[in-house]
């Protein structure tokens, strides 16, 4: 059976992604991030990137990914992490 991955956050950097993805593996919840850095070594690691980072989960595991979110990072500060991306993204151009 082929998963399908889906966008469950999207942060600043890679390495916030990173951080949160692994916080996941003690649920057993397999997760990626997509960015358009070069990785941590790279200047996606640290430092925020005008392209984000998307923490990818399995579709089937979205909602329960959802939930431990919200443990974690609230619906506001994502929903201003996310804004934050978007004013940094306008005032490169």
């Amino acid at each position: 059976m082929e998963l399908k991955f889906v966008v469950a956050a999207s942060f600043g950097t890679r390495l916030e992604a990173e951080t949160i993805g692994h916080a996941l593996d003690q649920h057993g919840i397999p997760f990626y991030v997509q960015s358009e850095d070069i990785g941590f070594f790279g200047t996606g690691g640290l430092v925020r990137s005008p392209f984000g980072a998307r923490l990818m989960v399995p579709s089937d595991r979205l909602a329960e990914v959802a939930e431990l979110l919200n443990c974690v990072v609230t619906p506001e500060t994502l929903a201003e992490m996310e804004e934050g991306e978007t004013e940094d993204s306008e005032s490169n151009d």
